[in-house]
């Protein structure tokens, strides 16, 4: 309970810096973004805490939280034309991604390979089929991104440095 504590200590810490780097202007981020940085960071804490540990809903939620930010950060920070398009094969990928942490978990579940494997191959015939995303399109935009992002980054890269810290002081 008390490593949960010290990760809600430091997400809101993340949260408050952000917003006072947003009010001062020195990072320009919307508040979904904000949320899917939120997001990403206790996603992560999650699946630090409880991989190795037999705590599979956790780790299947902080999997989908994680992911979840991903696809915040995803949309914040790409060109769409329809983001509505991106839901289901998203949605698919996410859940396929999080059955196989939970297959990484504990690798004698061969049920989980094969839904996570099922549901990541769906997700890829509906994402080529839709057409909503290009390759092309996706590495143009990395450096806009780490040019405009770099900063919240270097607080998350922070905070869990911070966190690993505490963690292994037990």
């Amino acid at each position: 309970m008390k490593n949960n504590l010290t990760i809600i200590i430091y997400l809101l810490t993340f949260l408050i810096l952000s917003l006072v780097l947003k009010l001062f202007n020195v990072i320009n981020i919307s508040i979904s973004e904000l949320f899917g940085y939120t997001l990403i960071f206790f996603g992560i804490n999650l699946v630090y805490t409880s991989l190795g540990k037999s705590r599979r809903g956790t780790l299947f939620s902080g999997t989908f939280i994680f992911l979840l930010g991903m696809l915040l950060f995803i949309i914040n920070n790409f060109s769409f034309l329809n983001t509505n398009e991106l839901i289901f094969p998203s949605l698919l990928f996410i859940l396929g991604i999080c059955f196989l942490m939970l297959f990484f978990d504990d690798m004698t579940g061969r049920k989980q390979l094969i839904i996570s494997i099922t549901l990541i191959i769906t997700g890829t015939f509906v994402t080529i089929f839709a057409g909503t995303l290009t390759l092309s399109s996706f590495f143009s935009n990395i450096p806009v991104i780490i040019s405009k992002y770099w900063i919240a980054g270097l607080i998350i890269i922070g905070m869990i440095l911070l966190i690993n810290r505490d963690l292994n002081r037990k």
